[in-house]
């Protein structure tokens, strides 16, 4: 996983906040990974409403966690990843479309507990 910081935390918990209603128990499913996967990329600029992916701030995002991170990593620059997601027979679907780049990327990963 690429991203782990304070920023990355306060964004999924602004995605769950808008996605869930307070006054209801929380209790997610894995099914619910894929949009919220799109919300905090969106947040962050990486996906747009309409599912395109943006390069440019993906990269800065892995740069940020590059030097966040002493252990060495992969030096992925997400083109392959954009053309997994573009790929997908789901690309309609910009949450699962998401979740394909995030599986591919390696950039956030969700714990369910």
């Amino acid at each position: 996983m690429y991203a782990h910081d304070r920023l990355s935390d306060i964004i999924a918990d602004q995605c769950l906040n808008e996605m869930y209603p307070k006054n209801k128990r929380l209790e997610l499913q894995e099914s619910d990974e894929s949009c919220i996967i799109y919300c905090v990329l969106k947040k962050f600029g990486i996906m747009n409403s309409s599912g395109q992916i943006n390069l440019d701030i993906y990269r800065k995002h892995v740069q940020q966690a590059h030097q966040l991170d002493s252990h060495h990593m992969m030096d992925d620059k997400g083109g392959d990843c954009v053309e997994s997601a573009e790929a997908t027979q789901h690309k309609q679907d910009v949450c699962k479309k998401a979740k394909v780049f995030n599986d591919c990327t390696h950039l956030y990963k969700l714990v369910f507990k």
